[in-house]
């Protein structure tokens, strides 16, 4: 048997065969092979060039800004913290089978600040899009502790971390600022958000800008933007806030982001952290940074209509239709009402509940009280699968019979 000729079709390939009788049987395959002459997929080249004409990063991505970061003796530090470990491994393994192992938090704390908290800052940074949403890429190593927190009542205090979440309602007021400098040092502290501009959305929101700080004394700070607390619109979710700590080499007038005192306007306070770095980039260096998010609570009311004196914005998601495929003729192993149900119009499901809850209305009489355990009368036999799954979702309120009743589990 051999093959004389292949013709090719578009939903299948037909092959003729030629017996031992010199007859001809066609055999139709239901599959076509690839044509070589035909490229499926563009060349690498060409898909690298596509790739980075839609992802391209900014050119001034991984560029470090920031102060000298000296990590040459963290892999002798690393040796010799092994080498101590593994001398009072044997006790501490022991203190801690028996629950008497108590682990210094702050020491820990103050090891990771010392060895790798810059790295791990700057990683959980970029994850946030910090530094692409304000240096344009450029990246710093905060190499100076900074300790910002809100005062959350006599006793404790809320701390601004990496990420973590504040209510708005618990930064109304600003916050305690603390770092170790020398007295003879001048540095700036920066509040700003990326997000929250409802002005200019390529800009930021500036909340807070203290600068000429003396050493560590923040209050002696000359105050270039008084403090606004976060007002995070309601229906957009979380958004950032970012305190930014500067060194300054020298002394520098800040007349040229300098805003009225109580400031209160949001065009007023449109800010570019890479406009303002880029014209005093000479005189001072990104040192720390810190940050937190915030969403929408009951305060942003009153902050929007008493202190802003503006009405409040509301956002909504427009959730797209949900997708369905085609509709099949057919469809196997599926309770067809169901399946039904997914091409129906929403306004024709909402019809057939209204007359299932009217049905048993009488407008003389109290509804009925539900029942405590609606699913436990027993069907018959007779009654189909479908219908059954049907008539359990309308008695325990669930898809679209929840509204049959006012009472919802």
């Amino acid at each position: 048997m051999a093959t004389c000729m292949t013709l090719n079709s578009r939903l299948c390939v037909q092959t003729i065969l030629k017996t031992k009788n010199n007859t001809l049987l066609p055999v139709r395959y239901r599959w076509k092979p690839p044509d070589p002459d035909i490229q499926i997929l563009p060349p690498f080249s060409k898909r690298l060039a596509d790739w980075k004409s839609r992802y391209q990063l900014p050119a001034s991505h991984g560029i470090n800004i920031g102060l000298r970061y000296d990590n040459t003796q963290k892999s002798s530090t690393d040796r010799t913290m092994v080498k101590k470990w593994i001398e009072k491994r044997q006790p501490l393994e022991a203190a801690a089978r028996h629950g008497e192992l108590h682990v210094d938090l702050d020491q820990v704390r103050d090891e990771w600040y010392r060895e790798r908290m810059p790295e791990h800052v700057k990683t959980i940074s970029e994850h946030y899009g910090i530094f692409r949403d304000l240096f344009d890429g450029a990246h710093f190593l905060p190499v100076i502790p900074l300790h910002i927190s809100y005062d959350y009542n006599e006793e404790y205090v809320t701390p601004v971390r990496f990420g973590n979440i504040i209510p708005a309602c618990d930064a109304s007021s600003k916050p305690v600022v603390n770092f170790e400098s020398s007295d003879d040092s001048l540095w700036s502290l920066i509040m700003t958000s990326p997000d929250g501009n409802l002005e200019d959305s390529s800009k930021e929101i500036l909340h807070w800008f203290i600068g000429n700080i003396p050493g560590s004394l923040v209050d002696k700070g000359e105050t270039v933007c008084n403090y606004l607390q976060p007002f995070p619109p309601k229906g957009v979710g979380f958004l950032r806030y970012v305190f930014i700590l500067f060194k300054q080499k020298k002394k520098i007038d800040f007349k040229d982001v300098q805003r009225p005192e109580n400031c209160l306007s949001l065009k007023a306070r449109s800010f570019s952290t890479l406009e303002f770095y880029r014209s005093h980039q000479e005189d001072m260096t990104p040192a720390s940074l810190l940050f937190f998010q915030s969403e929408w609570d009951k305060s942003i009311t009153s902050v929007f209509h008493h202190l802003l004196d503006m009405k409040e914005p509301r956002f909504e998601f427009l959730h797209p239709p949900e997708y369905y495929p085609l509709q099949e003729d057919f469809p196997h192993r599926r309770p067809f009402n169901v399946y039904l149900d997914n091409y129906r119009h929403i306004k024709d499901i909402q019809e057939e509940v209204l007359k299932v809850k009217l049905k048993d209305v009488d407008p003389l009489k109290p509804p009925a009280p539900r029942p405590k355990y609606p699913n436990t009368v027993v069907l018959p036999p007779s009654v189909p699968t479908w219908l059954k799954c049907k008539i359990q979702e309308m008695k325990l309120g669930k898809k679209q019979w929840a509204k049959l009743t006012d009472n919802k589990d």
